[in-house]
């Protein structure tokens, strides 16, 4: 069906029941092999490819079908949480959704909370059916805006980088934690803002930048005045490690988050020292990481950047430091699939069809069919390597011409002499 034709929208009412109807009607439908997938971080990297660890909308879950284009950007990021949340709970589940179930687990999960405004407290109050009450909760969500405001302010993309929370604290709550959702979102957002405030004091003094960014987050972050007014102070004297130590909340997920906001702040700014590098991984360990851990973490938030860069993410458009940020990851991408290289050579030599195709085009030329399949091979093997498929974006750029760069003996010469003499659009290359 055409994404032209579908009559959807996530800014009207009841737009909660159009999505369940036009899953049953096949329009998109939920993919069964990656709900049964064993990986036990597959929803930190499907946040990563979606956008939604940084605020962002940059593609759906199971509704890519649908045409973005037509959605403002508040409505894009919550069809986006909505499907993570559903995402989560089928994940959970791991059985057939039930609609009403699945609604109702939602708003017990967010019982007590009230919106942000009072209109947003008069329309939970009066909403007459359980799918309106979500529509305003989320909407009140997403809508958290940064009120921090100033010559350099350059960070939109992050004022809702905190509503990741709610799928860490959803999972959680369907683990057994029965902590209202307000106080513990007071207390995992805390512990992101600590490991911030520490990044930013890991060489002994914070930038008048870092101080604007740590100040962006506190302001996104919704927190009561007293919280607000305590991470104030702290942004000017730092935070101790046994403080931070003592504050830290145990969950793998908040753990990674708060290590890749912290490479984030610090990249924004300046190239990472090599004592800067040696004291992240200080934080990495006070928050459980391991090496494999943070690496990946690292390289997925720089991929992501990479990514998107100065165009499409605001966090490095406006400001000459931002600018040399966004050309350092653009190098360092290059050096992620480096590391990968040994990987990447044995998973193309054991793919029988890519490398027949391949060898194919060292007779002939590879027909238009034959070079889109040589492409989705390629692409599947990414899949398989995290810090990599961050790539996979709808549109993403990281096409096969470049990866191969840097692993010439696995591509004859005719298929390297094809690819080059083939005309491609700027954002493939």
């Amino acid at each position: 069906m055409s994404s032209t034709k579908i009559d959807f929208s996530p800014g009207s009412k009841n737009w909660i029941a159009k999505f369940f109807e036009l899953q049953e009607r096949g329009v998109f439908s939920v993919d069964q092999d990656l709900i049964h997938q064993k990986e036990s971080n597959l929803t930190h990297f499907i946040s990563h490819q979606t956008g939604l660890i940084y605020g962002t909308a940059k593609s759906f879950i199971f509704s890519n079908e649908l045409d973005p284009s037509t959605f403002n950007t508040d409505e894009q990021l919550k069809l986006l949480v909505f499907e993570t949340l559903l995402f989560t709970y089928i994940r959970k589940q791991q059985k057939a959704v039930n609609q009403i179930q699945f609604i109702d687990t939602l708003l017990t999960f967010y019982k007590g909370f009230e919106g942000s405004s009072l209109q947003e407290r008069l329309s939970l109050r009066f909403a007459q059916t359980p799918n309106k009450k979500l529509e305003v909760i989320l909407a009140s969500r997403v809508g958290i805006k940064s009120s921090f405001m100033g010559a350099n302010y350059w960070l939109k993309h992050l004022s809702n980088a905190f509503i990741f929370l709610d799928v860490i604290l959803f999972r959680a709550f369907l683990e057994g934690d029965q902590t209202t959702f307000l106080k513990n979102y007071e207390r995992y957002t805390s512990s992101i803002l600590n490991g911030l405030i520490y990044a930013a004091f890991i060489d002994g003094k914070v930038e008048e930048k870092e101080k604007k960014i740590l100040a962006h987050f506190i302001a996104s972050a919704a927190l009561p005045r007293s919280l607000k007014n305590k991470y104030q102070k702290r942004i000017k004297i730092g935070i101790p490690l046994k403080v931070l130590q003592q504050e830290f909340i145990e969950n793998e997920l908040l753990g990674q988050l708060t290590y890749e906001f912290g490479h984030l702040l610090l990249q924004s700014t300046h190239q990472l020292s090599p004592l800067e590098r040696l004291k992240l991984k200080a934080l990495g360990k006070v928050l459980n990481m391991t090496e494999a851990q943070m690496l990946v973490s690292e390289e997925m938030s720089t991929a992501f950047i990479a990514h998107s860069g100065p165009q499409e993410l605001l966090v490095y458009k406006q400001s000459t430091e931002a600018s040399f940020a966004y050309k350092e990851t653009s190098k360092r991408w290059l050096r992620i699939i480096g590391r990968n290289r040994d990987r990447l050579i044995t998973e193309i030599k054991e793919s029988q069809e890519l490398m027949a195709l391949l060898q194919k085009s060292t007779k002939e030329e590879l027909s238009p069919e034959e070079k889109e399949q040589v492409k989705a091979q390629f692409y599947d093997i990414l899949k398989s390597m995290p810090s990599l498929a961050i790539f996979l974006f709808p549109g993403g750029t990281l096409l096969l011409p470049i990866v191969m760069k840097l692993v010439p003996e696995l591509i004859p010469s005719a298929f390297k002499v094809n690819e080059v003499e083939k005309k491609q659009p700027q954002d493939e290359l």
